[in-house]
């Protein structure tokens, strides 16, 4: 990704993405809202995969829904794990934020994307923190 794609870019945690998959979600209309209103590429870590797919097994989500988060994530551009980002997420304030978020906000911080969109209010939080422009509404 160059610089001034990451400029554009969107990076979005997995409450989004959960929440594009699940109409039942209370905020589902507006993370459809958001990815159609936001034509810049959506960008989120390898991490991402893992968490949908236990949010969705909680949820006894059918295989198409299975199916339809598989081609949600081919749409998105993947940020595997690095040990920057390992190194990054542990200097992300606040230190109560936990430890997934924290590599969500790394994520982002260490692909140079400034613009980030989560529905996780201490995610948000350490987000603003660490300087990034929050993008939607809270939970």
């Amino acid at each position: 990704m160059s610089k001034k794609e990451s400029l554009e870019a969107l990076y979005v945690d997995s409450s989004v993405l959960v929440a594009l998959l699940a109409p039942g979600d209370r905020h589902h209309r507006y993370a459809v809202r958001l990815a159609r209103a936001d034509q810049r590429p959506m960008v989120t870590s390898s991490v991402s995969g893992v968490e949908i797919g236990r949010a969705l097994g909680r949820r006894a989500a059918p295989a198409s829904v299975q199916g339809a988060a598989r081609e949600l994530l081919d749409h998105c551009e993947i940020v595997d794990l690095t040990p920057e980002i390992r190194l990054r997420a542990i200097e992300v304030r606040p230190a109560s934020v936990r430890s997934l978020d924290a590599i969500h906000v790394a994520t982002a911080l260490v692909a140079g994307i400034n613009r980030f969109a989560s529905f996780d209010a201490r995610q948000r939080i350490a987000a603003e923190e660490m300087g990034m422009k929050l993008v939607g509404g809270s939970t």
